[in-house]
């Protein structure tokens, strides 16, 4: 069985219309067994009923800024924690603190046993479009799809999706802190466009800062300063490609990363968290309104997300 963080950034506390489903999608997936007077039976990882240990992570109110905040919760779950007896999680679950879930939802995604496995969830309002995009090679962009096999049963691979709802491994946060550590992507992204020929010099200035940013983390983890562990797992990203102008949003961000390190997306077709705004938007009411649309014989353009902006 498996461990789990939940990691719910919010500035405001959670949305009251979202936390019941919490609490009882927390409650399904969790180990309760006890004997009769009330005492563990076994350790909740170790569950042979098919439940786990889960654990929801506090959220930190250090800034308003969504990535700012979503990164200090992830700090502190990777290296805040207090040396309990319980295994370090296994996986974290990113969720907003509007949306509403369903019982089963974390049990599913759990099950798939994917680095980065998310729900399909939507911009809340009309129409309420999906938060799941594919990369579109010949234009340099993130696009999303108007429409795919809205019942099936199988995982559909992706090229990127809002955190509203996703699960991640360990070994994602951990081999993305190495390369911010290592200064990978941005030793990438200065080779891309100098002579190659000639990588010297750019591979010695990172190696600098590669160095000052261990120097920082491992002190703060020596001295137990979680929130100085931060290595930006969430970030704005302005210069992915070439002809980038603008910003790709951080959960975007985050994708390209975790996929230019070889890590796979996936999305579950059944998996459809509401988005609460004047009401819990979901896929259903986008499904809706494509099928009308098609009936009625309009077109739906496919929409960009041009790099400035933010997948929602």
């Amino acid at each position: 069985m498996a461990t789990v963080d939940i990691v719910i950034p919010s500035y405001r506390g959670m949305h009251a219309e979202a936390n019941g489903p919490l609490m009882a999608m927390l409650q399904k997936a969790n180990c309760l067994c006890r004997d009769q007077r009330g005492g563990m039976i076994h350790e909740p990882w170790k569950c042979p009923n098919g439940k786990h240990s889960v654990r929801l992570m506090p959220p930190t109110y250090l800034s308003s800024v969504i990535h700012w905040a979503r990164n200090q919760v992830l700090a502190l779950a990777l290296n805040g924690q207090p040396q309990d007896g319980r295994p370090p999680a296994d996986y974290f679950l990113l969720m907003d603190d509007d949306m509403v879930v369903e019982t089963d939802y974390l049990q599913r995604l759990i099950s798939y046993k994917q680095d980065i496995v998310a729900g399909i969830c939507t911009v809340k309002r009309d129409p309420p479009r999906p938060n799941i995009r594919f990369w579109n090679a010949e234009r340099h962009c993130f696009q999303e799809p108007i429409e795919w096999d809205w019942d099936s049963l199988k995982l559909m691979e992706i090229d990127g999706a809002g955190a509203a709802f996703m699960l991640v491994t360990r070994k994602v946060f951990e081999r993305m802190a190495e390369a911010y550590l290592n200064c990978e992507f941005e030793i990438q992204r200065d080779l891309r466009k100098i002579d190659s020929a000639n990588p010297g010099p750019i591979i010695a200035y990172w190696a600098k800062r590669s160095e000052k940013r261990k120097s920082v983390v491992n002190k703060a983890k020596e001295e137990g300063n979680w929130s100085a562990t931060d290595c930006w797992w969430f970030e704005f990203l302005d210069d992915i490609v070439d002809n980038q102008v603008g910003q790709f949003g951080e959960d975007l961000s985050f994708c390209w990363k975790a996929k230019r390190l070889g890590f796979r997306i996936f999305a579950d077709p059944q998996i459809l968290p509401g988005h609460i705004g004047a009401y819990a938007y979901s896929i259903r009411d986008y499904r809706a309104y494509i099928e009308e649309a098609k009936k009625n014989g309009e077109e739906i353009p496919q929409r960009e997300n041009k790099p400035s902006l933010v997948a929602a």
